[in-house]
């Protein structure tokens, strides 16, 4: 039991140090007086790539090349540049820039690494490629496998976003072009940007996955918990778009922190709470509104489409949401179900996993403060 305990505790602790999030690759149209011409920026986990750690991993300790991808994030800058030198020629045969169905020659320009002060944070490498003499429709960008998810992002002469897609692992964009049309990527947007918000609670999102789990522990029966998923729900979808539209902006570090005392909060009051009062919504509110603008800052970072802005936006909710109610269905069916008119459900089902769970939201408090 002291094992597990201790598992449970630390476990989210290396989630959060080592956490594979997807690639961003911002592709540009440029322009000379005689050709048309790219520039890409790829922003990545260097590292990762570099010690081959498998895409389909969550975080890089279920790895078996953990131990080398932690010697690689200690590395100071201009040293991680030149184990990546050693790798080039195979990274440049892993970035595909098809036109017609050819691969397109590129110059791999500059890459950027900064020094990693901070150990517990994953540090990001920026690499930056150019092409000449391209078309203006009908391109396609992708890269190995190996590398795992990628978010593509397309901008024309203006800056303009004009396209984006969620590459999977294993997979290469759709056709895009110079002047690409809203009804091109009407469902596309719909599909990627869904998957995006379910994938940032499932399985990337710990903490607002045990943010549910704590809302559920207080009562498995319907009534409580649909009013505090409810209340959760509007809370968190209101500021994801005031975040988004740079309505409402909060600096992330005083958000993550806050939400990390809001898993820890709704823990601990699930063991002092005996029914649901009009304070436990009004709590789980103010804390939903919190996490909006987490996801808020998730979404920001990644980009939405600027030719379907409103409907990427949407999309991303609904994919937490999806994300959300999956958790619940788990839970409920998957265990809640089975137990909760036992006697001892909450003695010894709700009160020790609500004390684990306060634990972790107080650890990660500290953790993301410093």
């Amino acid at each position: 039991m002291k094992r597990l305990f201790f598992i449970i505790l630390f476990f989210p602790t290396i989630v959060f140090s080592h956490e594979l999030k997807p690639s961003i690759a911002n592709f540009k149209f440029t322009q000379n007086s005689t050709s048309l011409n790219f520039e890409l920026k790829i922003r990545t986990n260097l590292e990762a790539i570099l010690a081959n750690i498998d895409p389909s991993h969550s975080n890089t300790n279920e790895s078996e090349n953990s131990d080398y991808y932690d010697k690689l994030r200690a590395l100071k800058s201009e040293n991680l540049k030149l184990e990546f030198k050693k790798s080039l020629k195979e990274f440049r045969e892993n970035i595909y820039i098809i036109q017609n169905d050819i691969y397109l020659k590129f110059n791999i320009d500059d890459i950027k690494i900064e020094d990693n002060d901070d150990l517990k944070i994953s540090r990001e490498t920026i690499i930056y490629i150019s092409g000449y003499d391209i078309e203006d429709s009908k391109l396609k960008v992708g890269w190995s496998g190996d590398y795992g998810p990628l978010i593509l992002r397309v901008s024309n002469y203006k800056n303009n976003k004009i396209y984006t897609e969620y590459l999977k692992i294993n997979s290469i964009s759709r056709n895009f072009s110079l002047n690409y049309y809203k009804k091109n990527n009407f469902f596309s947007a719909t599909f990627d940007y869904l998957i995006i918000g379910f994938e940032h609670i499932i399985p990337k999102g710990l903490d607002h996955i045990l943010f549910i789990i704590g809302l559920f522990l207080f009562s498995p029966n319907f009534r409580p918990l649909i009013i505090q998923i409810s209340m959760f729900t509007l809370a968190h979808t209101l500021t994801i778009f005031l975040g988004t539209l740079n309505i409402l902006k909060i600096p992330q570090n005083m958000v993550e922190p806050i939400i990390a005392l809001s898993i820890s909060y709704i823990a601990i009051e699930n063991i002092f709470l005996k029914k649901i009062s009009l304070w436990r919504p009004l709590v789980v509110f103010f804390f939903g509104l919190l996490h909006g603008l987490g996801f808020a800052g998730v979404i920001t970072e990644i980009g939405l489409s600027q030719t379907n802005f409103l409907l990427s936006l949407v999309s991303f909710n609904l994919g937490v949401e999806l994300g959300q109610l999956f958790i619940i269905l788990i839970s409920y069916f998957g265990v809640a179900y089975w137990i909760k008119s036992k006697q001892w459900y909450k003695k010894f089902f709700t009160n020790p996993l609500s004390l684990i769970i306060s634990v972790i939201g107080i650890y990660w408090f500290f953790e993301r403060i410093n």
